[in-house]
């Protein structure tokens, strides 16, 4: 298990990695929604990415659940 908290995929840059083809075809579109996350944010998505989630963390909140992209992410694969 290489992915982050239990993770079944996780999208760098143009990249999207999963622990299996099944957990690639599970997550794809939501990965996708991250891939042109990247593409609007360039370089600053992955510090943009962590620095939400590092502020909502240290603020009690959900660094994973509460982060803007993931909500984003979420919302436009519901």
């Amino acid at each position: 298990r290489w992915c982050a908290g239990g993770a079944s995929a996780l999208t760098l840059g143009h990249v999207i990695l999963g622990q299996s083809d099944f957990d690639l075809e599970f997550a794809r579109e939501h990965e996708w929604v991250h891939v042109e996350q990247y593409e609007r944010w360039g370089p600053a998505f992955l510090p943009a990415y962590l620095g939400c989630s590092a502020w909502l963390w240290l603020r009690g909140r959900r660094a994973y659940w509460d982060n803007p992209f993931e909500v984003e992410a979420y919302r436009r694969t519901e």
